[in-house]
């Protein structure tokens, strides 16, 4: 059986649990955000390439985690993302309960805290390219990837542009 959950727009209260939306607002020519690389972190930049999401629901059953690097997500094309996140337990394995899920506007971009759950950034909207920065560790200690003991399907309201796909 598979948990439903509907995906909500991003915004800056709703995510702050999980890490910044990266947005200006339009209220001020630069907008400075207050998660930072660790010093000890070499900071990397690289594009990926994203393929669009099929229609409907995304099944989420297994999620990543990066407990010593915040990570940013940039889309390079307007379009919306699915951000999917969750929270670690008192023991640090994934907590299911805490699974969320948010779109993007199109012109949001995030960065998730050190050690947040999260599933793969993902482009509804068509194919898009996204800027990742992230501190650089090594890869077999600072990155987690688990299965999930309940897979969550996640929904989200259908745009005009769902119908071009």
């Amino acid at each position: 059986m598979h948990r439903q959950l509907a995906a909500q727009a991003l915004d800056a209260s709703a995510f702050a649990s999980f890490g910044e939306v990266l947005e200006n607002r339009g209220d001020t020519r630069r907008r400075d955000f207050s998660l930072q690389f660790a010093q000890a972190n070499n900071p990397r930049l690289w594009v990926n390439r994203l393929s669009a999401s099929p229609p409907g629901p995304v099944l989420v059953n297994e999620m990543e985690r990066h407990p010593n690097s915040a990570q940013t997500f940039v889309p390079m094309h307007a379009g919306r993302c699915l951000v999917v996140v969750a929270l670690s337990d008192e023991e640090g394995n994934l907590d299911g309960t805490s699974v969320r899920a948010f779109i993007t506007d199109g012109s949001q971009g995030v960065t998730y805290r050190p050690n947040v759950w999260h599933y793969s950034f993902t482009s509804l909207d068509g194919p898009n390219e996204v800027v990742v920065i992230m501190g650089h560790m090594d890869q077999r200690t600072d990155t987690e990837v688990r299965v999930m003991h309940e897979p969550v399907h996640v929904s989200w309201a259908r745009s005009e542009s769902d119908d071009r796909l």
